[in-house]
């Protein structure tokens, strides 16, 4: 009787697990974007140049020079990533908004949702094949 008891406990937690594994399998992992990423160049290889986002919500733009090229604000919400830049670039309070795809935990990709501002849109969508999460500094 007691051998039975055993049997039948191990069956339901072996089911238990297993449906919890699947479940589990079956929801997105959340990555973050906070940290320096690595702006890529047409052919996939490192551009010298990053982007640093801090949690804040805000970013900037490093050059291979060292010198800050650009800054801003950001909002990630689900898979929606909103962008506005502090130079008046594209009109004063404009923003972006862009599909921001996670491949793994070391890189993004940017896909046009609506943004009329032509030179945002070309350096996240127009030239940028996404962006590496940084490993060296």
């Amino acid at each position: 009787m007691a051998r039975q008891f055993a049997k039948t406990n191990l069956k339901t937690l072996f089911l238990y697990l297993s449906i919890s594994a699947a479940l589990l399998a079956l929801m997105p992992a959340k990555y973050s974007l906070i940290g320096q990423w690595s702006i890529l160049n047409l052919d996939g290889s490192p551009s010298g140049e990053y982007v640093d986002f801090k949690a804040d919500n805000t970013y900037s733009v490093t050059l291979p020079n060292g010198q800050i090229g650009e800054k801003g604000n950001y909002i990630l919400k689900d898979s929606v990533f909103s962008i506005k830049n502090i130079k008046d670039v594209c009109g004063k309070d404009y923003w972006g908004q862009y599909k921001l795809t996670f491949y793994g935990n070391d890189s993004v990709h940017f896909t046009l949702i609506n943004d009329t501002c032509s030179a945002r849109r070309m350096d996240l969508v127009g030239f940028n094949p996404g962006l590496k999460r940084r490993t060296g500094k």
